[in-house]
């Protein structure tokens, strides 16, 4: 695999330490099967590592499977090749496996890198952007709509860390968000308001949002799925690339409880 920047390096070691892996093992043709583990600087999404969890940057996959499903995923991993693991057709096999153990895919995301040096050709006219950092995000908590681009927090280890709006006048038209994920990666979420949307005010934002991260030390990220076409084009707006898939489990709700 040709590595274009390193970006890709950087993020190759952070799923190395979400997969219990070494960042080889994600420029392998072949696919790797590890075991899962609470890794120190590992992105934190759960409290504890996910059943399953599975990432390809582009050749061999990397799949985390506890004890309970290991023989499932070295079987997985012996059929199909990296890109074959995350097709429908697998994913439902794989369903049926996990659903015996009360879990079920529930994240299957693109996850998307800025190219470096970072360049984008976003640009905004009529409104303003402001940055808010720290404790000055909280200021915004109390604007409903902006589920993707705020996880309405600013404390914890899982926190927002910086948010950009987009402001017409005392009006803010959309916001650009980003949470650390892990003490070197920062995911970007995006949110305008249906008025303001096709005039490329999500652009400016995430191109503001990730030129920021990049200044504090951080590498900024971008997450979307396949069904989420306008998200691509945004991201490949912004100057970002598509750098790896990836999917992870969830339990399935106890019925019993509903």
């Amino acid at each position: 695999m040709i590595i274009r920047s390193e970006m890709e390096l950087a993020a190759a070691k952070q799923l190395s330490v979400d997969l219990n892996c070494s960042p080889e093992d994600l420029f392998k043709s072949e696919n790797t099967v590890t075991i899962p583990k609470n890794n120190d600087g590992r992105r934190l999404f759960t409290d504890e590592p996910p059943l399953f969890r599975a990432a390809s940057m582009g050749m061999g996959a990397v799949i985390a499977a506890a004890y309970a499903v290991t023989p499932y995923a070295k079987l997985l991993a012996e059929q199909r090749d990296g890109a074959e693991i995350f097709e429908a057709a697998a994913v439902s096999a794989l369903n049926r496996e996990l659903f015996t153990h009360g879990c079920c895919i529930g994240h299957q995301s693109q996850y998307y890198l800025p190219k470096t040096p970072y360049r984008s050709g976003a640009r905004h006219e009529g409104y303003s952007l402001r940055v808010f950092e720290g404790t000055e995000i909280s200021e915004l908590y109390s604007c409903e709509g902006f589920s993707n681009a705020l996880l309405y927090r600013n404390e914890g280890a899982r926190r927002d860390i910086l948010a950009v709006c987009a402001i017409n006048g005392r009006r803010i038209m959309g916001i650009a968000g980003a949470s650390n994920d892990s003490p070197v990666m920062a995911q970007i979420g995006i949110d305008v308001l249906p008025e303001f949307r096709g005039m490329g005010v999500g652009a400016a934002l995430v191109s503001a949002c990730a030129a920021e991260l990049l200044a504090a030390g951080y590498i900024p990220y971008y997450g979307t799925w396949s069904g989420n076409i306008i998200s691509q084009r945004l991201a490949a707006k912004c100057g970002f690339f598509p750098a790896w898939c990836e999917m992870s489990s969830v339990k399935l709700p106890d019925v019993r409880k509903q």
